[in-house]
């Protein structure tokens, strides 16, 4: 009896340990499915913790691969990425996000000036797709219809100890950027009718963009960036 009692025990052990595995590997590989697709880059961790109880998920190690034919792997590392969640909102039409936390984060932006053999003339390339963006000027996307809309919010987001490591062609050495500690309330991509007072999360990688830019101390770098991305 007693034996049957600890097979028992045991494989009801084992089927929890396998439905907790799954279950993480479902909720972490949704959430960076949805990172790849919203930076239109490959998002990966090196490891996953989940905290059921509270609705916390820690990707250590979160790494955001660059586009080819730039000189780091990455565009993006962080030392850990946490995240608070409502766990019964990722089947819902608004994700709910209480906690964003990223930790030591480290952008890596490269800027390059290519030649084009048939038109003979040099044209300004960057890792992140702006500045084509702004000397092109294509058209605005068109995303086919979808049923419903699969929005975010994140209620509460803070950055900590980032920095930016800069390449650019008037320069050989790759200048490093210090920037502040943020803290943002209310961002994201919902609608006005889902959630009042929202900052949309472009907006707020605009503030970070100025807080890069202001911080740079090479003035021949900020009148080059003047001129390529048209800051005023």
């Amino acid at each position: 009896m007693n034996k049957k009692i600890i097979v028992i025990t045991i494989s009801i052990l084992i089927v929890i340990s396998i439905f907790i595995k799954f279950n993480k590997n479902i909720i972490s590989g949704y959430i960076l499915t949805k990172l790849s697709k919203w930076t239109e880059l490959s998002v990966r961790s090196n490891s996953v913790e989940i905290d059921y109880s509270k609705g916390k998920i820690n990707f250590n190690g979160l790494e955001i691969l660059n586009k080819p034919n730039f000189n780091d792997k990455n565009i993006f590392e962080a030392k850990k990425l946490t995240i608070e969640i409502e766990f019964s909102s990722l089947f819902s039409d608004l994700v709910k996000i209480n906690k964003f936390i990223l930790n030591e984060p480290k952008f890596f932006f490269e800027i390059k000036d290519m030649a084009e053999k048939q038109e003979k003339k040099e044209t300004t390339i960057d890792n992140i797709g702006l500045v084509q963006k702004i000397i092109e000027k294509p058209p605005p996307k068109i995303y086919p219809p979808k049923k419903k809309d699969k929005n975010f919010i994140i209620l509460n987001s803070s950055i900590k100890n980032s920095k930016v490591f800069i390449r650019y062609p008037i320069n050989s050495e790759v200048l490093t950027v210090n920037l502040s500690d943020m803290s943002f309330q209310n961002t994201g991509n919902a609608d006005i009718k889902q959630i009042k007072h929202l900052h949309h999360y472009k907006d707020v990688l605009r503030i970070i963009m100025g807080d890069i830019y202001l911080r740079i101390p090479d003035m021949k770098l900020r009148k080059f960036l003047q001129e390529k991305y048209k800051i005023k």
